[in-house]
């Protein structure tokens, strides 16, 4: 088999012996390049049609309804209004039990910006500090959950909001911001969705 491709175009074979000495020697190097440049290719239109999340409200309870998620999703979709390429708000549900790790991982990397919890979870996340300390407009103190290791609230009540109106999953439930929150801008516009101006307290000592 002729191995150079100026000999194998230069030679008096036929156009058909050439392609066929071609194939023959660089098969394998057609075959790699075009799987490799579909693999590339690929990942370029995944990360190109990657949702990109500008609000992320979870809960994290005994029982939850998974069912209710994609419609609080699209409640917060239509309040906030995402306006960049794939940009989206996101609605999470966490029953207790395994799935629970999970969600200490990902409020550990910040991916959360407004979490609702029973009493009994408030009181455990709560001693642990790393809740936002946090104030809303034209609420009383009464309004407010407000445990002795801060100096402000913490949490409201989730009937307080209106998106949240109609679901089982989200009733009596305390509202809280996590201190670690990376998006500040979104959390204000959401809160201004339901009628209030909120006030953001750094240190809860």
């Amino acid at each position: 088999m002729k191995t150079k491709v100026r000999e194998i175009l230069d030679s008096e074979d036929t156009a058909k012996e050439k392609v066929e000495y071609l194939w023959g020697y660089y098969r394998w190097h057609v075959i790699i390049s075009v799987v490799a440049l579909f693999f590339v290719g690929y990942l370029f239109v995944d990360w190109m049609n990657r949702p990109i999340t500008v609000f992320h409200v979870t809960v994290l309870a005994p029982e939850v309804l998974q069912q209710e998620a994609p419609d609080l999703t699209s409640d917060l979709n239509e309040l906030l209004k995402p306006e960049g390429r794939n940009e989206t708000a996101y609605a999470t549900f966490t029953a207790h039990g395994r799935t629970a790790d999970r969600f200490v991982a990902q409020i550990t990397a910040a991916e959360y910006d407004v979490i609702l919890m029973n009493q009994r979870d408030f009181e455990e996340y709560a001693a642990n500090d790393n809740m936002m300390a946090f104030r809303l407009s034209g609420l009383s103190e009464e309004d407010y959950y407000q445990p002795d290791n801060y100096d402000e609230p913490i949490g409201i009540d989730s009937s307080q909001l209106a998106v949240f109106d109609g679901y089982e999953t989200t009733k009596d439930l305390v509202v809280m911001i996590p201190g670690n929150t990376k998006r500040r801008d979104a959390i204000e516009d959401f809160f201004e969705t339901q009628g209030y101006e909120i006030e953001f307290f750094d240190t809860n000592q």
